[in-house]
């Protein structure tokens, strides 16, 4: 008879095939006792039998059976060829239609007679039950070991060595850059390349994409939370490597709850006209950038003049160094607070629509208590990024070359320094028109 020997592990985590290799001496020994040719060999390495993972060496073997020249499938186990009792009865099927049988290296089993169909079939629901039980057993061990704190996982985390609780000397620094970045106006595919030019490998080895940095800046873990199934159970037995309010404002981001601007020049939006106290916008004359007061008209300057000036100004600050690392002067009760409050706000936004259109309120009250209501979410939206401003100031005051880390900073992250660090005012210019420093009031805050 000519045999066909399937072997499977569901975990091989050496990848030295240990397992496998002896699956295979038990079925040649079983193969050379009945004196069976064995024609082929078929290996799923890493796979389980009871999930939807397709396994590719067993639907080869399925294949070449109906192909014909194969007249006994050989395993280990019934278990290792399967666990599904439904897949039984795709061998019985197969068993009618080409004449294979099925054996293992403790037993032969008759597929041709209605006692070898049902002792196959126990078989699998055992195997099946058996595989259900231990499921459970390591769901339960899993959310206790989860409630305790302690970590709990076949893979090491990026920033961690592989006991789940010391800080990685190499990672540990740069996951903590991954948050500031984030929250310092860095994109997500900025941050994967970053990482990627600087020669950085995800734990698997391979090269960061969008969705594996935002993958890693999910995990709360990072913020010295132990969670299980998405649901954070309390703190961890490991030391954070991030605040809890720079991690909630990483998470504001990714969700959309804070809505972050896509700005083109340096100054605007925060420039102000030294007459009326508008912010100065951009535009254009004879080709060339101008920061303007368009609400009021009272003046324009060259915009690269001006920028020019207050990046000299923000360098020489940047360059005293005696900035804190990050400030964190709310705790976390408070930021959740401002979070409620924040989220009320907008649903009050827009159920004030539906009450104008209602006529629960007029044209002149729905205008009022809009700009009161989107005043409060801008004046929150402010204070809870706090955090997010005072990581974009120590990205770049604490960086070996300071002038170098501002030129390489995106926009965003220059005008969170700016807005953190001073006041620019702009007033009306002297006699001539000229561009002059001196009518520039800047101001620290």
């Amino acid at each position: 008879m000519k045999a066909a020997i399937y072997m499977r592990i569901s975990l091989d985590s050496t990848g030295e095939g240990l397992g496998i290799e002896r699956q295979r001496e038990a079925c040649l020994r079983h193969a050379a006792y009945k004196r069976w040719e064995v024609v082929g060999e078929y290996v799923d390495n890493s796979v389980s039998a009871t999930k939807k993972k397709p396994r590719p060496e067993y639907e080869r073997l399925l294949e070449d059976v109906k192909a014909g020249g194969i007249d006994v499938v050989l395993a280990w186990k019934l278990d290792r060829l399967t666990r599904k009792p439904i897949e039984i009865e795709d061998w019985i099927t197969l068993h009618e239609s080409h004449g294979v049988n099925l054996a293992t290296a403790d037993g032969d089993i008759d597929l041709s007679t209605g006692a070898g169909q049902t002792i196959a079939g126990i078989l699998a629901s055992i195997a099946r039950g058996e595989m259900k039980t231990k499921s459970e057993r390591q769901k339960a061990a899993g959310l206790q070991r989860a409630k305790s704190g302690k970590p709990w996982s076949s893979s090491r985390a990026f920033g961690f060595e592989s006991d789940g609780i010391t800080h990685h000397a190499t990672e540990a620094p740069e996951l903590r850059q991954m948050y500031e970045d984030l929250a310092s106006g860095v994109s997500q595919h900025a941050i994967a390349r970053g990482l990627n030019e600087r020669g950085i490998l995800t734990v698997r080895g391979k090269q960061w994409r969008q969705e594996s940095v935002r993958a890693v800046l999910k995990n709360p873990r990072y913020a010295g939370k132990r969670a299980y199934n998405g649901e954070i159970l309390g703190d961890a037995a490991w030391q954070p490597l991030v605040s809890d309010e720079l991690w909630n404002v990483a998470q504001g981001y990714m969700s959309g709850l804070y809505k972050r601007s896509s700005p083109k020049n340096l100054l605007t939006g925060l420039a102000l006209c030294g007459i009326c106290g508008n912010t100065l916008q951009i535009g254009y004359a004879h080709g060339r950038r101008q920061y303007a007061c368009q609400p009021g008209r009272h003046l324009v300057r060259d915009a690269d003049k001006l920028d020019e000036l207050v990046t000299l100004v923000i360098l020489r600050r940047l360059q005293r160094g005696d900035f804190p690392s990050l400030a964190a002067d709310r705790d976390a009760d408070t930021f959740e607070a401002m979070q409620s409050e924040l989220a009320k706000a907008r649903l009050r936004l827009d159920s004030m629509a539906e009450e104008f259109a209602d006529g629960a309120l007029t044209a002149s009250q729905l205008r009022a208590a809009t700009v009161r209501l989107q005043d409060r979410i801008k004046g929150l939206e402010r204070d809870m990024a706090r955090p997010d401003i005072w990581s974009a100031v120590s990205a770049v005051a604490h960086a070996k070359d300071v002038t170098e880390a501002w030129e390489k900073s995106p926009l965003a992250r220059k005008q969170r320094i700016i807005s953190a660090l001073l006041t620019v005012t702009v007033n009306k210019a002297r006699a001539g028109g000229r561009f002059d420093p001196e009518d520039i009031k800047i101001e620290w805050k």
